[in-house]
């Protein structure tokens, strides 16, 4: 559904609301991106405007002060002037993954590749916009603009309560009822000092949780720094050897480290530039009509291999050109269930197509080795050091959000309907003009 498209706010709301007054922003979707969270706080932040705070007061409860919270709670802020919200982040700082990631490249919509407009480098957003760039320069930007929002339309104290380094953290949905213990806030234009810490049980008229996947899995004995922490993965190796590295997964950010471990000077936001080069438009016209074809489930390695010879015959000299010389990568791909035995089985929706893209080009250039054996056995038969092994096996997301109610069984069915059904599409259904810019207000 593209831009632009209609939906009334009670179908919008209804794709995010687990119980009454209580919501969830895309943690169970699939393909989630900084980007795809915001334009959903938007498009939530707008139905319950539309549908339940026109008239008096309202309690407001967001949980999760990443990227997603924060932009769900200046949609809010601007949106009604009798809003109270209470934010809840278990750091001790608000976009604590982003903040000083400077070797993580974000772009707004490169993940929807090769579709119209997902080279645009501006996120543009009514609240809380941003340009693509380094993780920590995005979050500098939200977290400056964030602050001007609070400044402007949270004034008063009483509008915005701000908690960090959440010890106890508790929701009961049955009577939307939180209880925590954690750190109050106290603003300095936009920086958040701690008060002391206090444990409180309050009730809300509407709780939004908008905290995303949960923590990374954890293999014991292997590299597991989350993916926002910064590394060298994408530098030269100085000491003259050849390491060898292992990567697990083959979800979008496994194959961002396979890029970045087997192509020389790689950037995410050139390239489709370097290896497109005048051709881009074409290939992108050609691509954008057979996956609209095919669908978006489908799996594209036929597809790929189909234009091998072809349209994808230079793009590959290109980067057989760029193979980094002092690393050696296997790809390990036995699968969550322990059932991928082939190569082309990773070629369905499980990251962008533009990711499937490059690594079926960095296969054929022979550019990494491929396992389909136990983890352990891989990382012994291919004599890699287990600083050198990266897991990328995303987050145990149901379990997660579970763990933040005291009755977690009055929310599974409906989170295990969410995962099925995939409703929350991060398209723009909110009315233009409905999101007052700080800038236009008068304090």
């Amino acid at each position: 559904m593209p831009n632009g498209a209609t939906r009334s706010p009670g179908d919008v709301e209804g794709t995010f609301r687990l119980l009454q007054g209580l919501y969830l922003v895309g943690s169970m979707e699939r393909g989630v991106t900084i980007y795809s969270q915001q334009v959903r706080a938007h498009n939530l932040a707008w139905a319950i405007r539309e549908l339940h705070l026109t008239r008096g007061e309202a309690r407001v409860a967001i949980v999760g002060g990443g990227i997603a919270g924060l932009t769900m709670t200046a949609c809010m802020l601007c949106l009604n002037d009798r809003v109270q919200i209470t934010l809840f982040e278990e750091s001790w700082d608000l976009c604590p993954f982003q903040q000083g990631a400077d070797t993580r490249w974000v772009h707004p919509k490169i993940y929807d590749w090769p579709f119209p407009g997902s080279r645009a480098p501006s996120a543009s957003l009514p609240v809380l916009n941003w340009s693509e760039g380094r993780a920590s320069d995005v979050a500098r930007t939200v977290l400056r603009e964030f602050g001007c929002y609070a400044h402007t339309f949270a004034d008063a104290e009483a509008r915005l309560s701000v908690y960090l380094d959440l010890r106890h953290f508790q929701v009961n949905a049955a009577d939307s009822e939180i209880s925590w213990i954690g750190h109050k806030a106290v603003r300095r234009d936009e920086f958040f000092h701690l008060g002391r810490p206090e444990g409180r049980n309050e009730k809300f008229d509407i709780i939004v949780l908008a905290t995303g996947f949960g923590a990374e899995t954890i293999v014991p004995g292997y590299q597991n720094e989350s993916y926002w922490r910064n590394e060298q993965l994408g530098q030269p190796a100085l000491d003259g050897g050849q390491h060898r590295y292992l990567i697990s997964g083959f979800g979008d950010g496994a194959l961002v480290d396979l890029c970045r471990l087997t192509i020389e000077r790689f950037r995410q936001d050139t390239i489709v530039y370097e290896l497109f080069e005048e051709d881009l438009e074409s290939i992108e016209s050609y691509f954008g009509e057979a996956l609209d074809d095919l669908g978006p489930d489908a799996n594209v390695f036929d597809l790929l291999h189909a234009n091998d010879s072809t349209r994808l015959l230079m793009p590959r000299e290109r980067l057989a050109n760029r193979i980094r010389k002092d690393t050696r990568v296997t790809l390990h791909l036995l699968g969550h269930d322990k059932d991928v035995t082939r190569f082309p089985s990773i070629f369905g929706r499980h990251s962008s197509f533009l990711h499937r893209l490059i690594t079926y080009l960095l296969y054929r250039c022979g550019a990494f080795d491929l396992d389909f054996s136990e983890l352990g056995a891989a990382v012994g038969r291919h004599n890699i050091d287990p600083s050198y092994v990266l897991c990328r096996y995303g987050a145990d997301t149901l379990g997660h959000l579970k763990s933040l109610f005291v009755d977690p069984d009055t929310v599974t069915t409906r989170l295990m309907e969410m995962k099925q059904r995939q409703l929350q599409k991060p398209n723009r259904f909110w009315i233009p003009g409905s999101f007052p810019h700080y800038s236009n207000r008068q304090v």
